[in-house]
């Protein structure tokens, strides 16, 4: 069961400024700020805006944690709030921690380098929040708990791989309670890497739009709690959602392109439905990946029709990146947390900046505004670099 989210996005700090910016139709894309971007082509990015570390941190944790740090726990702490979870009043052997990133302390790394080239001072302490494994396992430390502590690292299929670890783990008797998401940071190595595949867009991110041109990153935290059904009961816990089913895949084709057919993305899409037990006829949602580039986009389209054949035109699908960027190994958890919310509300939310359909796209793509529509189950997709396809089924209760 899904019991708990917290959201620190570019829409805003907390799950409600995720959500309503999501129903607006926001886009949080805005020349970048953390850094000195002059000299690249294309600097739009989603970053977080209005985190302020004073509000949800102490002293001590503003200076032990780095920044991706602290935004992986002022989120994880929204998510135990909305669960009602008190980490004290359970076996914290039993709680775990499954934290997904592509880069993790990478700005720390940046930092050193900067500091050694221009022979200033460093702290090489700092240097051990620099592993990508480093922030699941501070996160770990900051709560306490001594569950498994895991870094999936499948690139942009990471925020949904976690997700699907969790359910995965609840059915090995891994742990009862499982702290699940991702975490990125804004930062020179990844803007200019994705500027040097001129995957980059040079005016702003359109999912499935004619023009679409590019990717922009972004950054933030999407935090879930995911706890076995028996133990949210015991305590009383909401369980309205859960997860239903996971699925993996792998194309083998190129280290950054998609393979064009769809096939890999399609059997990750297959195996979640299996694993769920859930025909395609009954999906009633999709959360696409979307990431508003060319060929991705076009792949995307050919995937989602070879599972759904007929019923491809009439399944409504959403795209979230042109309101928050690509938030990399996070962006499979924002879409979770997204479809969670739309499980509950009966609201889907448009597609921003999607607003001139490719002639070519056969999917319901929502826009421009929120669409009233019961919807039982979700299934949510994510492509990545080398190939990397996850999928996840998320269901309505009758709890």
């Amino acid at each position: 069961m899904i019991t708990g989210c917290g959201a620190l996005s570019p829409l805003g700090c907390g799950v409600p400024a995720f959500w309503n910016g999501l129903l607006e139709g926001r886009s949080g894309l805005a020349p970048i700020r953390s850094f000195d971007a002059t000299g690249y082509a294309h600097v739009l990015a989603g970053e977080v805006k209005d985190f302020v570390p004073e509000r949800g941190l102490s002293a001590d944790e503003r200076q032990r944690l780095d920044r991706i740090g602290q935004y992986a726990l002022v989120a994880a702490r929204e998510a135990l709030a909305d669960a009602a979870l008190d980490l004290a009043a359970i076996d914290r052997t039993r709680v775990g921690v499954l934290l997904a990133t592509t880069i993790g302390g990478m700005r720390i790394g940046e930092a050193y380098q900067r500091a050694k080239h221009h022979g200033r001072p460093f702290d090489f302490r700092q240097l051990f929040h620099h592993p990508y494994y480093a922030t699941a396992i501070r996160l770990a430390r900051e709560l306490d708990v001594r569950g498994p502590v895991v870094s999936p690292s499948i690139a942009c299929a990471s925020g949904t791989q976690a997700i699907g670890l969790a359910l995965e783990f609840v059915r090995r008797g891994q742990g009862e309670v499982f702290i699940v998401g991702g975490v990125e940071t804004v930062c020179e190595f990844v803007v200019s890497g994705f500027n040097c595949l001129r995957a980059t867009t040079a005016d702003t991110v359109r999912p499935f739009d004619a023009r679409r041109d590019g990717l922009a990153v972004g950054e933030g935290a999407a935090m879930l709690v995911v706890e076995s059904l028996a133990h949210a009961h015991a305590r009383g816990a909401r369980c309205d959602v859960e997860v239903a089913g996971t699925g993996l895949s792998g194309d083998a084709v190129h280290m950054t392109a998609p393979a064009r057919d769809g096939a890999g993305a399609a059997r990750a899409m297959r195996a979640a439905l299996a694993d769920a037990a859930v025909d395609t006829t009954a999906v009633d949602f999709i959360s696409a990946h979307g990431t508003g580039t060319v060929y991705n986009d076009a792949m995307e389209v050919a995937a989602i029709a070879a599972v759904f054949g007929e019923a491809t035109s009439r399944i409504p699908v959403n795209g979230i990146k042109g309101a928050i960027g690509h938030t990399l190994g996070a962006a499979g958890s924002f879409e979770a947390i997204m479809s969670v919310q739309i499980l509950r509300t009966g609201l889907i939310p448009p597609t921003a900046n999607c607003e001139q359909l490719d002639a070519g796209c056969p999917l319901d793509i929502v826009r421009g505004v929120p669409r009233r529509q019961s919807v039982r189950t979700v299934l949510s997709t994510s492509s990545a670099f080398a190939g990397n396809n996850a999928a996840i089924v998320l269901r309505r209760t009758a709890a």
